[in-house]
């Protein structure tokens, strides 16, 4: 019982870091019009703001909530914020710089 909740808050924390992820990329790149000479600074406020998420959906189920097993639910968030981070570094590159302005 305790695995499938580890692995639905992983999954949890997996999709709330790719997502702010996409949406800064696209910010960046349509509104502001970043070049992808700056892939690493827009990553890394990527990775910040997906970060803010998290620890605010955090406190709110944690805290706020009382959900049942925090210490597991807390793990399984963190796991996959990381997973994330590191999948969009490595595999969601090519799809990240698309959405940033040729230089």
């Amino acid at each position: 019982m305790d695995i499938f909740y580890l692995l639905k808050s992983a999954f949890a924390g997996f999709a709330l870091c790719l997502g702010p992820l996409m949406l800064t990329f696209f910010v960046l790149g349509q509104v502001l019009g970043l070049s992808k000479r700056y892939f690493i600074r827009a990553f890394l406020l990527g990775a910040i703001c997906s970060f803010l998420l998290i620890d605010g959906f955090l406190y709110y189920k944690i805290v706020m909530s009382r959900v049942e097993n925090p210490n597991i639910f807390l793990v399984g968030n963190v796991a996959g914020w990381l997973s994330g981070i590191f999948f969009g570094l490595t595999q969601m590159k090519n799809l990240l710089s698309s959405f940033l302005k040729d230089s």
